[in-house]
């Protein structure tokens, strides 16, 4: 089926009801988890059967079954992923997402993409499609660098005068605790899934405070080593670090912040294995994403993708060294 119009998505899921069985898959960081969220509590206020899944690019379970389900929703996850999914062809399925079209998704499914749009994180489309829980939709949106972009200004200003407060105290006490409180359960998201999915308020993310708190001591230990730490890559700068919180997406978001014109490499372990990696350039003047594929050309394992300011992907521990080899020639051609 071609792609699907705004109020083509707002029928699917008007359609909802007691006698559907629907899962929610949605990605496993901010923007994620807000729309994954938000989509759930939508089927779950219809009266539908309802469950989350969480995907980690890579690292989806091949052995997870969605035969039960009739429908399926999926969100935040780049085309990419879809492939992984392997997903039954006999369901309604509805797919919306933000990142460049650049894999084709099965006609089959419906498909609404913002892209066009220019950069709508996937928390702001749940938001607007549901009219549910506001304050998760602007957080989720935020999480996703989505205030760095004049197209959500409408959206996110007319919540923030609505409610009072100004955006640097919503990042602050809102979408900072909510990535926090993502990386602090790291390793049993679904937990996550369960205590964030209680949060009915502005006020009730105070509850979160106890587990962002421990994250922010970290970044702050991190932050300080980073310029003595990074490395020259031709014109880019590489940083590797290990922690004991898996707080690479919220570091490179400050840092990256706090130098705008520069080219950044963020690498952390996963596990022995493997590495995570990820680039910024705040200014979009190089496509982070074309540097981070070229980057994994010719390594086994290795997956890259994202946008233009952002990307991020994962590598085997041992191919470091031809990675930054990677980045260099790159740089020179």
């Amino acid at each position: 089926m071609p792609k699907i119009t705004f109020s083509q998505a707002k029928e699917f899921l008007d359609n909802i009801n007691d006698k559907d069985c629907v899962a929610v898959i949605h990605h496993n960081d901010g923007d994620g988890f807000a729309s994954g969220i938000i989509f759930y509590d939508w089927c779950k206020n219809k009266g539908a059967e309802v469950e989350n899944f969480i995907f980690n690019f890579c690292r989806w379970d091949k052995k997870i079954s969605l035969e039960k389900f009739n429908k399926i929703i999926i969100t935040d996850i780049a085309p990419g992923g879809i492939e992984e999914l392997s997903l039954p062809t006999d369901k309604e399925i509805f797919y919306t997402d933000h990142h460049p079209e650049r894999e084709k998704i099965p006609e089959e499914i419906l498909e609404l993409r913002t892209s066009e749009e220019g950069y709508i994180p996937s928390s702001r489309t749940a938001g607007e499609l549901t009219n549910i829980k506001p304050w998760l939709s602007v957080a989720g949106t935020i999480t996703d660098a989505g205030d760095l972009y004049p197209e959500n200004d409408k959206f996110i200003n007319e919540f923030l005068n609505k409610e009072g407060i100004s955006l640097e105290k919503f990042k602050e006490e809102v979408s900072h605790v909510l990535g926090n409180t993502l990386v602090y359960f790291q390793e049993d998201l679904q937990e996550a899934f369960k205590i964030m999915k209680e949060i009915n308020s502005l006020e009730d993310f105070k509850k979160l405070k106890k587990y962002s708190e421990q994250i922010e001591d970290e970044l702050s230990k991190i932050i300080k080593r980073f310029d003595f730490e990074k490395k020259k890559l031709g014109d880019v700068y590489f940083f590797y670090f290990e922690t004991k919180y898996f707080i690479k997406k919220p570091l490179s978001a400050i840092i990256s912040r706090n130098n705008p014109e520069d080219t950044i490499i963020f690498a952390t372990p996963i596990d022995e294995e493997n590495l995570s990696i990820s680039a910024r350039n705040q200014s979009k003047t190089k496509d982070m994403a074309e540097l981070l594929r070229a980057g994994i050309k010719g390594l086994d394992d290795a997956s890259a993708g994202g946008h233009i300011p952002a990307a991020g992907g994962q590598i085997l521990t041992k191919d470091l060294e031809k990675f930054k080899e990677n980045i260099r020639n790159f740089l020179k051609e």
